[in-house]
């Protein structure tokens, strides 16, 4: 008993950190299942915040990833407005994705995900980001609007997070 209770100790012992809580500079390629969600800043060419995102293929040219109606329902995940002009994704974006004419309200309402050609017809901008920067996982922030304004507000952008746009 003795025996298994030091092993115990020992190996609880060995469990800690000294990294720094800050975020890192570069995300993972991958992320392994489990894993928070980044932290993904963005500007657009014009105001998308309540338009429905959908990821394209690299070339643009097709949509790769759509949500369900019932993705969106129930609770709207619009992005959260930051300082100058940025928005904290809440939905899943990427560098290539494309805002539908839609609504989150309007598409919550729908009883089925349009057709892939009829999701091509609703693409209102292919090309909508200015900006977009990978912070790190969404849990490295207590306060994420908070803590990501502040690094906003400060100009710390390129220097503590990715910039992928």
């Amino acid at each position: 008993m003795k025996t298994a209770l030091l092993l115990l100790l020992t190996a609880a012992a060995g469990c800690h950190s000294t990294r720094p809580a800050a975020p890192p500079t570069a995300a993972p390629a991958a992320q392994p299942a489990g894993a928070s969600a980044p932290a993904l800043l963005y500007k657009t060419r014009a105001d998308y915040h309540d338009r429905v995102p959908v990821l394209l293929s690299a070339d643009g040219r097709s949509i790769v990833s759509y949500p369900a109606p019932s993705d969106v329902s129930g609770h709207l995940p619009q992005p959260t407005a930051l300082a100058d002009g940025y928005w904290l994704d809440n939905r899943g974006i990427g560098p290539h994705v494309a805002f539908l004419k839609l609504t989150y309200a309007d598409y919550a309402q729908l009883t089925a995900a349009p057709t892939l050609a009829e999701l091509e017809t609703l693409i209102l901008d292919r090309d909508p980001l200015t900006a977009l920067c990978d912070c790190g996982p969404r849990t490295a922030y207590a306060n994420p609007a908070t803590d990501l304004n502040a690094l906003i507000v400060a100009g710390r952008l390129p220097t503590r997070c990715k910039v992928l746009k």
